[in-house]
């Protein structure tokens, strides 16, 4: 086995999640269907040179993008507020007025429309799963349904974007290598990357945050390294969005440095925490479990606002014990469907005026207060538990 960033032979597995959901974020209309979703371990691997995090047993032969993918965030007020501010910040920084930009993986398009917008720049976004329609009209962006490819270097870009994409690769060193093959070699082109980060997952002990579609799990050293590898100049990296997210801001250079950015950590540091995490991964989900079977004793109403990836992750442990009744979503293109393997079905915030839950499992600690606003309007008061 082989680190997929480095290529290193230095790797171990370190956890394995048994029989995740093979797919977490398509839209299935009916319940037949829904269960009807294999399972597949989830083995999560570590490699002692580089410190990328994997599932060394991926599945590559599955179409997770083209069925139906449903990963839209912009319904949120609390969403939209920080990606305006992150982005106006990028803005200025940079200079990233008047530009060409490519995203890569654009989802719906909701970014790249953003980043359009808010710095008067020309956009291209492409991904297998747009679906047109499903954010504003701006003459200056277009849509490309397809998988990025060589063909795509031959676009003008000044700025390439890839937002909540990396961790979907499954080969990040080849991914990243053939960007920097593909594109002007003449000239600086920026890259913007955000990706979860696997050191909060390792430290707090996020079981929710491992899925199956996400195959890579980057820490800001590995990112890093992976970058510079690839014969980029590493700009800056920070973290955002309560510390989940991690951003590397890079360019394309002919002379790139090795100075080391303070958020990188060691590979040993690394390590420690992935260490940790096997200590204390058990105990964690046995405190849930005890949690929720106690809810159950008390006939208690518990339902979880946070519909796709992250209700999968949790669902994926705690199923079986029938305590969930529902997961509640903001996006209306999600409602109605029901979740791969589960079965459950989504509903939206309406559904809970007459349900009136007990107890409401917040996916995200960063919606509570804008989830308790909402159930406040609602009349509604139930104990938030927040992820």
């Amino acid at each position: 086995m082989k680190c997929l960033s480095c290529q290193s032979e230095k790797v171990e597995n370190f956890f394995v999640l048994k029989n995740a959901p093979l797919q977490s974020l398509i839209t299935i209309k009916t319940y037949e269907e829904a269960i009807a979703i294999p399972k597949k371990d989830i083995t999560l691997a570590f490699c002692n040179n580089c410190g990328f995090i994997f599932n060394s047993t991926f599945d590559t032969s599955i179409d997770y993008y083209t069925q139906g993918y449903e990963d839209q965030q912009g319904f949120s007020p609390t969403w939209l507020t920080y990606q305006t501010g992150i982005t106006n910040r990028f803005i200025d920084k940079y200079g990233i007025r008047g530009k060409d930009i490519i995203e890569i993986g654009c989802g719906k398009g909701d970014y790249i429309q953003l980043i359009c917008k808010l710095g008067n720049n020309r956009g291209i976004g492409i991904d297998p799963s747009y679906v047109s329609g499903r954010s504003e009209t701006n003459p200056n962006v277009t849509f490309i349904k397809e998988f990025y490819s060589k063909k795509h270097g031959e676009l003008p870009v000044d700025l390439i974007v890839c937002k909540h994409t990396m961790e979907h690769i499954y080969d990040p060193y080849n991914f990243v290598k053939n960007i920097r093959n593909w594109i002007n070699k003449d000239k600086d082109i920026q890259v913007f990357i955000e990706v979860p980060t696997i050191v909060r997952i390792l430290k707090i002990n996020a079981f929710w945050d491992i899925y199956t579609e996400h195959c890579s799990y980057f820490s800001p050293g590995s990112l890093a390294r992976l970058f510079r590898m690839n014969n980029f100049e590493i700009l800056d990296t920070y973290l955002g969005y309560d510390d989940q997210y991690l951003y590397l801001e890079a360019k394309t250079s002919k002379n790139t440095t090795s100075q080391i950015l303070p958020l990188e950590e060691s590979v040993e540091e690394l390590k420690g925490y992935v260490d940790g995490f096997v200590l204390k991964i058990k105990e964690e989900l046995g405190k849930w479990n005890k949690l929720l079977l106690r809810m159950k004793e008390e006939n208690e109403k518990v339902v979880i606002w946070g519909g796709g990836s992250k209700s999968v992750g949790f669902l994926t442990h705690f199923n079986d014990l029938k305590v969930i009744s529902h997961v509640v979503d903001l996006n209306p293109h999600m409602q109605r469907n029901f979740i791969p393997s589960i079965g459950m079905q989504y509903v939206g915030p309406d559904f809970l005026r007459e349900y009136k839950p007990d107890k409401v499992i917040i996916m995200n600690r960063i919606y509570k207060n804008e989830i308790g606003k909402m159930l406040s309007q609602m009349g509604l008061n139930p104990e938030l538990i927040c992820l």
